[in-house]
């Protein structure tokens, strides 16, 4: 059955131009219309999702110098490292509902500027700016990732949604792999303060580019705002809560394996290049598959069938991986095409199944569930490597998490949930 969504007024324009083109020229100018500036969004989106990226990864490639040279220890350092996530459990609800009152243009803006400063604070290099900064800029980053796949969601509803968010989730990755490539040459070359510098520097070009090209032109159409976060919450349905909980056990299972497995390909033999290669391979993978996997998604409907399968193939690779190390190329390689059916359905449905005037809101549901998930998830992985001395039990815990996520998704099947929606 196909679920048929109307699309609401700020979607709908005339496609001839004005009848008078050289009044048209000597007026003043006008914004661009949602139309002709989507895809200009998406690449403000996708700026400010590689510069949260960046911001979030600095931390590991300069981990080794925090230990060496500032005297902090691993835990230290690893804290520095969560500090970023932990606003996410409490901030992500307030700045989707602040989102939906004040829009994305003051949020974003503000978001950026806190994850500017954030970092800028850390340049003294003392325990006490470090963390202050990190603390800060992952504030922002918490009111950011609520921010950009909501200007997504309101520009491209109905219309190329599924290719819009496969682009996006791009961000993240890209991001990664140029922290880990770049920033952990620079800090090497050069050390802390110049990673440092640049991650700031480049989240502040973001900043000047948002702030003086993005316009609220949906604005005005009539949408009342909540009248209280709780309220809102109410209204938001019950698939939300479905939606973020696959993303929450998503991550748990996906970040587990990305933290711990160069450590585990060591473990198994191979040297510290190809273990970090094979690591890394799966997020390599899901850059170029999900655009691919959006487009698809626009094209025959799929919603949670997607997530379905994502989840199955996580789990069995997960597996393969730990069984069969020889072949650890052809399973991670599998592994990135699992992780690659996910995200973009994921953003996708969230601004699907939710009310027109609380997609903030609802992403910052989204946020809020995964940020505690992930706080939590990742450490329960490390604690059964600790306590049995193994990976036996973490890949397990993993496996069974991404496979949890397909459960859950079948009651997204059930319910009617992420079809087709047809503009």
């Amino acid at each position: 059955m196909v679920r048929q969504v109307p699309c609401p007024a700020i979607f709908s324009f005339p496609l001839s131009p004005p009848a008078n083109r050289l009044q048209s020229m000597t007026e003043r100018p006008t914004p661009l219309s949602p139309r002709a500036s989507r895809w200009w969004i998406l690449g403000l989106a996708h700026m400010s999702a590689l510069s949260y990226a960046l911001t979030l990864q600095m931390i590991p490639p300069i981990l080794g110098s925090l230990v060496s040279q500032m005297g902090m220890s691993h835990t230290q350092a690893g804290a520095l490292m969560g500090l970023f996530t932990l606003p996410g459990v409490f901030v992500a609800i307030p700045g989707g509902y602040l989102a939906d009152r004040l829009g994305p243009r003051r949020m974003g803006v503000l978001s950026l500027v806190l994850m500017t400063a954030g970092t800028l604070m850390m340049l003294p290099l003392t325990p006490i700016m470090l963390f202050s900064g990190r603390f800060i800029a992952g504030v922002g980053a918490t009111v950011l990732v609520v921010i950009a796949p909501q200007i997504i969601a309101r520009r491209f509803l109905g219309r190329e949604l599924g290719l819009a968010m496969g682009i996006f989730n791009t961000a993240v990755p890209l991001g990664t792999i140029i922290s880990f490539n770049l920033l952990s040459r620079m800090g090497a070359a050069w050390g802390i303060w110049p990673v440092i510098a640049f991650t700031g520097g480049a989240t502040f070009i973001v900043l000047v580019i948002f702030s003086l090209t993005f316009s609220e032109e949906d604005r005005g159409t009539g949408l009342a705002p909540p009248s209280s976060t709780g309220s809102g919450l109410r209204r938001l349905g019950g698939t939300i809560w479905l939606v973020a909980l696959v993303w929450a056990l998503f991550n748990m299972s996906i970040l587990s394996f990305f933290t711990f497995g160069i450590d585990y390909f060591r473990v198994r033999g191979f040297g510290p290049g190809f273990a970090g290669l094979l690591s890394s391979l799966p997020m390599i993978i899901s850059i170029f598959l999900v655009p691919l996997v959006g487009l698809f998604m626009d094209r025959l409907g799929w919603r949670a069938g997607l997530l379905f399968w994502g989840g199955i193939i996580m789990g069995g690779s997960i597996m393969l991986i730990f069984y069969d190390p020889a072949r650890a190329l052809p399973w991670t390689i599998l592994l990135g095409v699992g992780i690659s059916m996910v995200p973009p359905v994921i953003f996708s449905m969230a601004g699907e199944v939710v009310p027109r005037d609380l997609v903030g809101l609802g992403f910052g549901l989204l946020t809020a569930i995964f940020n505690g998930g992930v706080f939590l998830g990742i450490p329960m992985v490390g604690s059964l490597k600790d306590f049995t001395g193994r990976y036996d039990p973490g890949f397990w815990l993993m496996a069974g998490l991404a496979l949890c996520s397909s459960v859950i998704a079948l009651f997204l099947v059930r319910s009617g949930a992420g079809v087709e929606i047809e503009e």
